[in-house]
C-alpha cells in the first residue's frame, strides 16, 4: 500500500489555486478561440452578402436592359396602313394560278389611301391585322351536302416588292421553306396573323401587300376529293386590311 501523505490547508489551498489557474487559462484559451471563428464567420456572411448584392445589383441591370431591349424591338417598326374596305374574290375579280386551279394569283391588295409602301426587313417578325375575314363552305347548305361543291376558300399574304409578278413570288417561296398562314373563317370578327416578307432581286425595294385566294377540301365534306377551281367553288370568301406591321429587331 503507498504511502498516503496527508495535505496541510496551505497546500490543498494552493492545489486548488493552480487548478483554477489552469481552468483559467484553459477558458481564456477557448474564449479567444471563439472571437476568433466569429470573426472568421462575420468576414465570411459580411462577403457572401456583398455576393450576393452584387449579384442582385447584376441580374436587376440585366432585367433592366432586357426591359430595355424588349420595348425597343416593339416600338422600332415599320407601318404599313390600309383601309379596311372588304375585298372579296368576285370584287378583285380573280385569277386562277395557271400551275394550279384550286388557288388564284398572287394580286397587290387594293388601297385608296396613303402610307401603304415601306421597306420591310426580310426574315423580322411581320404581322398583318385584318380588320373582317371571312370564308364559308357554301356545300353546307347544299341538298344533299357537299354533293357539288366540298371546297372552302381561305386566304393567303405576302408582303413582297410592289412590281413582283404572281409567278416570280410563287418561284420565291418554292425555293424557300417558308410557311402560309391561312386566313379566314366562319365568322366576322377581325384577327392577326404572321405573314412572310419576300425581296426579289432586280426589284424596286418599295414593297405592299399581295393576297392570293385557296381553296382546301372542307373536313365536314368527309370527302378524299382534291379541292376544286378557286373561281367556280368555296365561297365568294372577303377580306378587310387594317395594317400590316413589321418589326425589324425581332428575327423569326
Amino acid at each position: 500500500m503507498a504511502d498516503y501523505q496527508p495535505m496541510t490547508l496551505e497546500q490543498r489551498i494552493g492545489a486548488l489555486q493552480a487548478e483554477n489557474g489552469k481552468l483559467i487559462d484553459s477558458n481564456n484559451a477557448l474564449t479567444q478561440t471563439v472571437v476568433g471563428k466569429m470573426g472568421e464567420i462575420n468576414h465570411a456572411l459580411s462577403d457572401a452578402q456583398q455576393d450576393v448584392n452584387e449579384a442582385i445589383a447584376r441580374v436587376e441591370s440585366k432585367t433592366d436592359q432586357a426591359i430595355l431591349n424588349f420595348a425597343d424591338s416593339h416600338s422600332d417598326i415599320n407601318i404599313s396602313y390600309y383601309d379596311q374596305i372588304a375585298h372579296s374574290k368576285a370584287s378583285l375579280e380573280i385569277t386562277p394560278d395557271p400551275e394550279d386551279e384550286s388557288r388564284s394569283e398572287w394580286m397587290l391588295v387594293p388601297t385608296t389611301s396613303s402610307g401603304y409602301h415601306i421597306y420591310p426587313t426580310v426574315g423580322a417578325l411581320t404581322k398583318i391585322h385584318l380588320a373582317h375575314g371571312y370564308s364559308y363552305a357554301p356545300g353546307h347548305s347544299e341538298t344533299p351536302q357537299y354533293e357539288r361543291d366540298w371546297s372552302i376558300t381561305y386566304l393567303q399574304f405576302v408582303f413582297a416588292n410592289s412590281s413582283a409578278t404572281s409567278a416570280q413570288i410563287n418561284e420565291q417561296l418554292n425555293a424557300s421553306t417558308l410557311d402560309l398562314t391561312r386566313f379566314g373563317g366562319w365568322w366576322n370578327g377581325s384577327s392577326t396573323g404572321t405573314i412572310p416578307v419576300l425581296k426579289l432581286e432586280h426589284h424596286h425595294p418599295y414593297s405592299r401587300l399581295f393576297v392570293r385566294f385557296v381553296n382546301h377540301t372542307f373536313h365536314a365534306a368527309n370527302t378524299s376529293n382534291p379541292p376544286q377551281n378557286i373561281v367556280e367553288f368555296g365561297g365568294n370568301a372577303t377580306f378587310a386590311v387594317d395594317r400590316v406591321i413589321n418589326y425589324p429587331r425581332i428575327k423569326v
